[in-house]
């Protein structure tokens, strides 16, 4: 399961579960890029896996801007020559009830999740297919499958990036590319924890009667990024059983 040597690109990479991945991947050996909206949140990842004796750098800009993802890509290749990882964990979670939700709400949530997917698998996809190699791994959610009453622009999102973790893996594969998404259940992140005020109720419903903590995803992303998962494409994986199940 090793990365060594590897370059990885970590969106949504300075808190929650990109942060401890790109830590994760650090670690154990991989050039890391670290890019999010939260600049100095990014410069403080790299500057950690710096300091633990690795090699990354950090970006900041906003995943959902076609241009800027763009020069994010383009210049992630001038500076290591390759991307040969993507892990995508950009992404916001805020919760607007169906029937008060507005045309910007729903829009502003589908251009961060699911346009910002678009932008930067297109754009590291056609580096990886020109070179034959590459795996990518893409934060989905098990709402993308069973919906959510007060975040359906986040579960429409995430169902959206899971139908093109499929496509992705259809069109890349026999250009030596995998594709994967995670769904990773309730994990301890601010993200999550913004979005659900009765948290320890939540807790109560999850089928181990416990949330995960962003290192436990962290684990997944490593084996997914390795050549242990060679053989795997176009695969969900989905940690646990959906809540109260």
């Amino acid at each position: 399961m090793s990365v060594e040597g590897k370059v990885a690109l970590v969106t949504g990479g300075a808190s929650g579960i990109g942060r401890a991945a790109a830590l994760r991947l650090g670690r154990e050996g991989a050039r890391v890029v670290v890019f999010d909206m939260n600049g100095d949140g990014a410069r403080d990842v790299a500057d950690g896996i710096v300091t633990a004796g690795g090699r990354a750098r950090h970006v900041a800009g906003d995943i959902g801007d076609p241009v800027q993802v763009a020069r994010l890509v383009e210049g992630t290749l001038a500076t290591e020559g390759a991307v040969d990882i993507l892990l995508h964990a950009a992404g916001i979670f805020p919760k607007n009830p169906y029937l008060e939700m507005t045309d910007e709400q729903w829009r502003h949530v589908l251009r961060v999740n699911l346009d910002g997917t678009f932008f930067v698998t297109r754009d590291v996809g056609r580096a990886m297919v020109a070179r034959g190699s590459g795996t990518m791994i893409l934060m989905t959610s098990d709402r993308g499958v069973h919906g959510a009453a007060d975040f359906a622009h986040y579960a429409a999102s995430k169902g959206g990036m899971i139908a093109l973790v499929k496509s992705m893996a259809l069109a890349f594969g026999k250009h030596g590319v995998t594709v994967n998404g995670i769904n990773p259940g309730m994990t301890d992140t601010p993200l999550a924890r913004g979005g659900n005020a009765n948290w320890d109720e939540k807790l109560k419903l999850d089928v181990l009667g416990s949330c995960s903590k962003p290192e436990d995803v962290a684990d997944i992303v490593v084996f997914l990024a390795s050549t242990a998962s060679r053989f795997m494409t176009g695969q969900i994986i989905s940690t646990r059983l959906r809540y109260g199940a």
